[in-house]
């Protein structure tokens, strides 16, 4: 590589948030630095950018399960899943009319140009001999997306966790040996890299310690980038 390549994964086009820290994709450790009150950039190399839609959360769920129906949302919602599901085509655009969340299928179908589905609310994108997966992690109503990475005849998946401070030590005791790369500290946040065995393990640590699902907040954007 020979420049700084920005990479974006958007679910949804309007009422957008930049879901996480940027992600700079480290190919050596085949893992992921967040980027976090970071003014200077390597030169080359690939950052990540997920943003997912905050308007209409539940409905857009929702929608995303009558697109892809092997996903399987929390039990909250399977009774409002399976009535989006029994929509005729014409009652689901008046549905998505009502609701205003069209533009969620729109930008869908433009995601899905250069990011494959893959199944399972999985999405990835290969680069030699790497390939970049993007996880749809659901907990009760909530959902957000995180990044994975792995290489191929490596074993494994690098995955990220921010962890709330508070929760440091209990995270610490729920790992596996072997699991646990590094650890940063961004005072709100520790950052976990981690070298798990499959993306059910990713999904799995997320959804119990990912700060987005115990705390119920998201990360404050202090962020400054620059390749200067």
């Amino acid at each position: 590589m020979s420049q700084l390549r920005k990479f974006e994964f958007r679910l949804g086009s309007t009422y957008l948030t930049l879901e996480v820290p940027p992600f700079y994709v480290n190919f050596e450790k085949r893992n992921f630095g967040s980027i976090m009150v970071r003014r200077d950039l390597p030169r080359e190399g690939i950052v990540i950018y997920v943003y997912v839609t905050r308007r209409r959360h539940v409905e857009n769920l929702l929608l995303l399960k009558r697109l892809h129906p092997d996903l399987n949302v929390p039990e909250e919602l399977k009774e409002s899943a399976a009535a989006i599901e029994e929509l005729s085509p014409k009652e689901l655009e008046g549905f998505v009319r009502t609701v205003k969340i069209g533009g969620l299928m729109k930008a869908v179908k433009e995601l899905e140009k250069d990011w494959e589905y893959s199944g399972n609310g999985v999405w990835l994108k290969r680069i030699d001999p790497f390939t970049l997966y993007m996880i749809l992690i659901m907990k009760e109503s909530r959902w957000t997306v995180r990044p994975a990475i792995s290489k191929e005849n490596v074993k494994g998946y690098g995955f990220e966790v921010p962890v709330d401070t508070g929760l440091r030590e209990a995270f610490m005791g729920q790992l596996k040996e072997g699991e646990l790369e590094e650890m940063h500290n961004h005072v709100e946040n520790q950052h976990f890299h981690l070298t798990v065995d499959n993306l059910e393990r990713c999904i799995s640590l997320a959804k119990e310690w990912d700060y987005y699902f115990s705390t119920r907040t998201r990360w404050r954007q202090t962020v400054f980038l620059s390749v200067a």
